[in-house]
């Protein structure tokens, strides 16, 4: 679940120590996509403090260094707030990153009161959004910007939108009728459970 969703641990020094779980589990997930001859993006969401911490770049690194196809497929996805409170030192490791060939997704947004070309420009190539809030409009000063000017403003920019928390085939029809490409939600399916076979070859490649 994306780190948002667990406000008591920030500042605990809990989070980064998660996403270090998170990053190899991303990995070894990745890695049997492949396997499986399954191709496309891996979204996986890491808490802003993760940026800063050693453990986390470590396993980062090891991870990248272990298959170098990573790259090409884990998006690593962070929230609006975390990313209006990256430090300089943050933005150093995102560009390593972005250079290395990965690619990153903007989530949990509120507004599009954002530098988004320097965002895009930095490797955010994807910007989140869930139904409702993409359907009702976002919040502008003066107003809402509507979704069709939403997905027009992304589309110049380059910067591709994932529609989330898509729920019935109302939504999904209204979503994807301004154009969207992509969605999620429990209309896909739900969270599925993967077998302790498969857990364990998981666990074993990531090792």
């Amino acid at each position: 679940e994306p780190p948002e969703l667990v406000p008591e641990l920030r500042d605990s020094g809990l989070l980064p120590l998660l996403d270090c779980a998170r990053i190899q589990r991303s990995a070894a997930v990745a890695s049997r996509l492949a396997a499986r001859g399954k191709p496309g993006s891996l979204f996986s969401a890491f808490s802003g403090e993760a940026l800063a911490h050693d453990q986390f770049l470590a396993d980062f690194t090891d991870a990248f260094a272990a298959r170098e196809a990573l790259s090409s497929q884990l998006v690593l996805s962070f929230a609006q707030a975390d990313v209006r409170s990256f430090a300089a030192h943050d933005w150093s490791t995102l560009e390593e990153m972005r250079e290395l060939g990965f690619r990153f997704a903007l989530q949990s947004v509120t507004d599009l009161d954002l530098d988004l070309e320097s965002l895009k420009a930095s490797g955010f190539d994807f910007v989140k959004l869930d139904a409702t809030v993409f359907l009702d409009g976002m919040p502008a000063s003066g107003g809402v910007i509507p979704a069709a000017d939403i997905c027009r403003h992304l589309a110049g920019l380059g910067m591709t939108l994932v529609v989330g928390e898509i729920e019935d085939h109302a939504q999904l029809a209204r979503v994807f009728g301004f154009g969207v490409l992509f969605g999620q939600g429990q209309l896909f399916g739900g969270p599925r459970s993967m077998k302790a076979e498969a857990l364990s070859e998981m666990s074993h490649a990531a090792a």
